[in-house]
């Protein structure tokens, strides 16, 4: 699979949440490249899922503070999300899942998902922050 590239239209102008989007992105294209090695997919699963939950309780605090009226909705995106990932997960550490099917579904998923969160739901509270 192709590597995700950061393009301008994804930046919220907020340095701390575009550094942590960078990173997202760097942890999936680092699923896709790596992932098929022996232990990496495990590994990369637990960076990604630490990671994201850091990622979410930044934009959260951060949204909860400015009052943010999409607030909960916003957050129930992302509960959503870390269920998916805690369910993909367990299933791949159990053996559910395999890397071929991994890099199939679950990276465009991953994909998919954090480019129109970035575009759609994190884009509607830039004008509330600033």
């Amino acid at each position: 699979m192709s590597k995700i590239i950061w393009k301008n239209e994804y930046n919220t102008d907020i340095d701390i949440i575009d550094m942590q989007h960078k990173r997202l992105l760097k942890l999936i294209n680092y699923l896709s490249e790596e992932g098929e090695k022996d232990g990496m997919t495990a590994y990369i699963f637990e960076e990604l899922s630490q990671y994201i939950k850091q990622h979410f309780k930044t934009e959260e605090d951060i949204l909860k503070k400015s009052n943010y009226k999409e607030f909960i909705a916003h957050k129930n995106e992302h509960k959503e999300f870390t269920k998916w990932l805690r369910a993909v997960q367990q299933s791949y550490n159990i053996g559910g899942i395999s890397n071929q099917s991994l890099t199939k579904s679950v990276e465009e998923f991953l994909r998919q998902w954090l480019i129109n969160h970035i575009l759609i739901s994190d884009m509607a509270y830039v004008s509330h922050l600033k």
